[in-house]
């Protein structure tokens, strides 16, 4: 664009003293020239006529110039000088024109689909039963090797005690059931190592139920876990009705810590005198959660949703749920380790001495909430042995509780919390009553001790509200603290061991 502007100018300059030289009208194509009029000229393929008149010149624009342009004055007095005029042809280079693309018009395939064939564009589902590939039919008996207890074999009607042993696993799939006969059940890992998978859902739980027309608590014994029982034993979203004729529904014996995990399991109907679940050994460790326990006998004979010794209470999740005043029992032991206690969301019975202690000072917390009773003489000791660091959590709202289990309690009923050896404790809004078959509901026995509770309320001892051995160093601190109707007397405000009583 340019080039061509540049050609036009050039033209215009040219043009400009044509019309000087022929004083015509340029305007014409074959105008009357003047004085010094010039006819035509050529500017490449375009011819201008200037009509020339008396005296003109022609001037061919496309070559050199015929006459030499008239002299411009540019002095007074001085000849004038011609200017030459440039005539060099500007060439526009060319600029080849873009061809002008014609619309293309959009192609419509105008090809028909052919609707009379459904087009099929669901997944297919696999509608075709499920076929039980395990013939015979299984009835129990030993398991030796890897088994499989298939949805599609269910229901299965269990004859002969299941025994799994020789480090088969034994894997019971969602949506099964199992019907025992009487006093038969499931052991596993009771000579050789072995393990248990049966794991339902939410929407297709197994059932392991009794086999009787009309079902009893009791009627069948349950599973029994042995000391040979493999890690990643489960049993979760499952069913136990009518356990429990010779042992717990769930009963592990001797198995190590951290092997078996028990989740969504709904025990219900327990055969008298046993329980749903136990622990019989110290070293065991089951972590139990979201279970619901229903139909536990609780009389003439007291008998537990759950029953632990102390190393494995801190397996139970406070997800669960206690049906009909179940309770859970803790039978005793040491705790070794620090561990944190939940509050499980029932009562909790004691019903051995439990120990808190290690060479390297376990710290044992309990949550707010907590409800502790305590059977007849029952003592919890705090530094047995050794050291340990006892830590009471409660809250306002939720104090901790420590009591009789006694329908009808009275002073004196269990030992109370006895610090012996290193032990300490802090002891934050509790309620300690009827404790003090020893000392009191607390009692202090050696100079490391070092007592720090904080309000709290002590009652109904059937000694002092804390007693304290003569001759003592312990530390005592007894802040915001409320002491009830204790038999031997109560505790000053301050740790002035001078205000404690002296045993």
């Amino acid at each position: 664009m340019m080039k061509r502007t540049v050609h036009a100018l050039a033209l215009m300059f040219l043009a400009t003293p044509l019309a000087l030289l022929g004083c015509g009208d340029s305007g014409e194509k074959n105008g009357t020239g003047g004085s010094g009029g010039g006819t035509g000229g050529t500017a490449g393929a375009i011819t201008y006529d200037g009509g020339g008149g008396s005296g003109g010149a022609k001037l061919d624009v496309g070559g050199a110039p015929d006459l030499a342009p008239p002299p411009v004055d540019t002095a007074p007095g001085t000849p004038d000088v011609a200017l030459p005029i440039d005539t060099t042809l500007i060439v526009d280079a060319a600029i080849p024109d873009v061809p002008i693309v014609p619309d293309v018009p959009i192609t419509i395939d105008t090809v028909k689909i052919d609707v009379s064939v459904p087009i099929d564009i669901a997944v297919p589902i696999d509608t075709a039963p499920a076929v039980c590939t395990i013939v015979p039919a299984f009835t129990g008996g030993a398991v030796t090797a890897n088994l499989t207890l298939t949805k599609a074999c269910s229901p299965y009607t269990i004859t002969d005690g299941i025994s799994v042993n020789g480090n088969a696993t034994l894997t019971i799939e969602a949506g099964a059931t199992l019907r025992f006969d009487p006093d038969v059940g499931i052991w596993i890992g009771y000579n050789t190592a072995a393990k248990l998978v049966a794991v339902g859902t939410a929407a297709s739980p197994i059932t392991f139920t009794s086999s009787n027309t009309t079902p009893s608590a009791g009627d069948w014994d349950g599973i029994t876990l042995w000391s040979g029982t493999m890690g990643g034993t489960q049993i979760a979203y499952a069913n136990l009705d009518y356990c429990g004729s010779s042992s717990s529904c769930i009963l592990g014996s001797g198995v190590k810590p951290a092997r078996v995990s028990i989740d969504h399991v709904a025990i219900n109907h327990v055969g008298a005198g046993y329980n749903g679940i136990e622990e019989s050994a110290v070293d065991s460790n089951f972590t139990i959660s979201n279970c619901t326990f229903s139909n536990i006998q609780i009389a003439p004979t007291q008998q537990y949703a759950i029953s632990v010794q102390a190393p494995s209470f801190a397996g139970i999740d406070s997800t669960n749920t206690f049906n009909g005043g179940a309770m859970i029992e803790l039978a005793g032991g040491l705790v070794s380790v620090s561990t944190d206690w939940k509050n499980p969301g029932t009562t909790i019975a004691v019903t051995s001495s439990l120990g808190l202690g290690g060479t390297t000072t376990p710290i044992l917390t309990i949550a707010a909430g907590s409800i502790f009773k305590f059977a007849s003489d029952i003592d919890f000791w705090v530094g047995y042995s050794d050291a340990g660091n006892l830590k009471v959590n409660g809250t306002l709202a939720a104090p901790v509780v420590f009591t009789s289990l006694n329908t009808s309690p009275a002073p004196g009923d269990w030992g109370g919390i006895t610090l012996w050896g290193a032990g300490r404790a802090t002891i934050t809004y509790a309620t300690i009553s009827y404790g003090g078959s020893s000392y009191g509901d607390i009692a202090v026995e050696n100079n490391s001790n070092v007592l720090d509770i904080e309000n709290s309320t002590l009652s109904y001892s059937g000694g002092y509200a804390i007693g304290i051995a003569c001759g003592s160093l312990a530390t005592l601190t007894s802040t915001g603290n409320t002491f009830t109707a204790n038999t031997s007397g109560t505790v000053g405000p301050g740790p002035d061991q001078t205000a404690v009583a002296c045993q």
